[in-house]
């Protein structure tokens, strides 16, 4: 068929995009979408909160832990303010009633949940040389510890890697080397792109099948890696959709949710729910 009948064709069906690829048991492409408060226009980490089967998210210079309940749409403060001038969040976990949250340089802040104004945070910081930028930490139960990958940081020039440190809850010390390493280049070939960005911004563990979900946020990634950063499967992501994704957490059921911050309209939450083969 000639080049410009297809095109006509095309068009006469309202030039409907091609879904983009995804992984089993979800659909990238249709998530259930709930837009989210202007506190949360910066909203940078998820962590799932069984207790009440809803969320808690952390934002960029926010002193405040934020629940979500995507049932009722409603806004809830978890925690008084942590701090009188927050560094720069970007991620949060919640380990039975414990929450820790990424800042930016690598330091780990523990906090009770539900910790009033007068509970002081206790803070642990990676000693690592160099200028260095984490957005992502999650926890991993074979490693029984946190892990935090790089963004971009300068033990990793010339390696054409990221690098991931593991955090020992237990006796709330860093590991001296790195835990593991990504390839940026498995990456590349995985999405079939030379010049792709893998610049994590969230990840998490799968409940079901334990593969380490990561989201790049430049570049709009989503890879798919094994508990040691062996790069599986990568999938880019639609922008319309995914305009900043930078929040990843799981239901215990299988259910994805990925927030996006409000880069040019308002700060979203994406819910896919997990469909078993």
């Amino acid at each position: 068929m000639p080049v410009i009948i297809i095109c006509i064709s095309l068009l006469l069906m309202g030039c409907m995009a091609l879904p983009y690829p995804s992984p089993a048991n979800y659909d990238l492409n249709r998530p259930v979408k709930m837009e989210l408060g202007k506190v949360l226009n910066e909203i940078s980490g998820l962590t799932y909160y069984p207790q009440q089967q809803s969320l808690l998210a952390i934002a960029d210079s926010k002193e405040k832990v934020i629940e979500i309940n995507p049932k009722v749409k409603k806004l809830k403060d978890v925690t008084a303010n942590l701090t009188s001038s927050a560094p720069d969040f970007e991620d949060i976990v919640l380990l039975d009633s414990t929450i820790y949250i990424l800042a930016s340089k690598g330091q780990i802040w523990m906090v009770p949940i539900y910790a009033a104004d007068n509970v002081q945070p206790q803070v642990y910081e990676l000693n690592i040389k160099g200028k260095n930028d984490f957005e992502t930490l999650y926890y991993d139960t074979t490693a029984r510890g946190l892990i935090m990958l790089c963004k971009e940081c300068e033990m990793e020039k010339g390696q054409h890697a990221r690098m991931a440190f593991r955090f020992d809850v237990m006796n709330k010390t860093f590991d001296e080397s790195p835990y593991y390493t990504i390839s940026t280049e498995a990456v590349k070939n995985a999405v079939n792109d030379s010049k792709a960005d893998f610049n994590p911004s969230a990840a998490a563990i799968h409940p079901f099948n334990k593969q380490l979900y990561i989201l790049s946020s430049a570049g709009q990634l989503l890879v798919i890696a094994d508990s040691k950063g062996k790069v599986l499967e990568a999938y880019k992501l639609n922008p319309d959709l995914y305009p900043q994704a930078e929040g990843i957490a799981f239901a215990p059921n299988g259910d994805m949710y990925i927030s996006n911050e409000g880069k040019y309209e308002k700060p979203t939450l994406l819910l896919f729910p997990y469909h078993k083969k």
